[in-house]
């Protein structure tokens, strides 16, 4: 796997584009695939992607054909075979109830329907959990980082399974920074995961994370019900919220930092060197294993 050096170490304070005409306003998570955003709505709502430009310009949706929005949370994006993918994490769970969790998987191109492919998860513990935040590296390897009132659990999976049998989550971790996860990245290196919050961002460097390290720690403000997370390959960090109007936060990278980092993305389960992150959070406690239909 490739080298990924110049990763970002800070960000300058957002901008702030305000998304015009999007039918919905809810934004559970967020990423961006060739310059364009993609966002979903939460439980309950259609089977669709929205996407929009860093212009605030609404471009059209996406209805993903074999899907249902049970509880959508959360976006994320990787490389597939013939390009790239948007998975989209239907892991909400408030009542606790669900026997599994899925990942829609769906292709990215330009076609008004997507069709997607069902890939389940289940905890090891045998126990439902609420969960707000997906992580999914270039390896194939993903996390879930379930919701309580003080952080979250993470959760590993090595691959995922999209033909009908579902691939176990195994607990990592429990971090404890003082309120819910509600969003999680992962950067397309590997070499970069921000967790956040809805007032804070939280960085880690390195596929491999130590999550007893404190994080680097970014101030979020402005947002009305904080829920999504993106950080792009130039470092540029983006955030929405749930609020009305829809609002693009942008973070531009104000600093990079050069990060050894042969293995980024877990390839072969081999160990990243750590980097120890500028500024402190509150502590965090560790536990076991380390075409659209419509376009304006």
């Amino acid at each position: 796997m490739a080298l990924a050096d110049d990763v970002c170490a800070a960000w300058e304070p957002p901008t702030v584009v305000e998304v015009k005409d999007i039918p919905s306003s809810e934004s559970s998570g967020v990423v961006m695939v060739s310059d364009e955003f993609f966002t979903i709505g939460d439980a309950g709502g259609e089977a669709l992607l929205y996407t929009f430009d860093i212009q605030g310009n609404y471009l059209g949706e996406q209805r993903i054909d074999g899907a249902t929005n049970t509880d959508w949370e959360d976006l994320a994006a990787a490389d597939c075979p013939n390009g790239t993918c948007i998975f989209i994490a239907d892991i909400g769970d408030n009542d606790e109830a669900r026997d599994a969790i899925t990942l829609w998987k769906v292709p990215v191109t330009d076609d008004a329907r997507l069709a997607a492919d069902n890939c389940p998860l289940v905890y090891d513990d045998g126990e439902a959990h609420d969960a707000e935040a997906l992580l999914v590296y270039p390896d194939g390897s993903v996390r879930v980082v379930t919701k309580s009132d003080t952080g979250g659990k993470v959760y590993y999976a090595r691959e995922l399974s999209c033909d009908g049998e579902a691939a176990t989550l195994r607990e990592e971790a429990e971090i404890d920074v003082g309120e819910p996860i509600t969003g999680g990245a992962v950067d397309r290196s590997g070499a970069l995961v921000v967790l956040r919050t809805a007032t804070r961002a939280l960085a880690w460097r390195g596929c491999d994370v130590d999550w007893g390290v404190d994080p680097q720690v970014i101030d979020l403000v402005g947002e009305v019900q904080g829920e999504a997370v993106f950080v792009a390959s130039d470092g540029t960090m983006y955030t929405t919220s749930e609020g009305d109007p829809l609002e693009l936060h942008v973070f531009p990278c104000a600093s990079i930092e050069e990060y050894d980092c042969p293995t980024c993305g877990c390839d072969d389960g081999a160990a990243v060197p750590l980097l120890l992150l500028l500024g402190l959070s509150r502590g965090i406690r560790t536990r076991g294993t380390s075409g659209r239909s419509s376009r304006r």
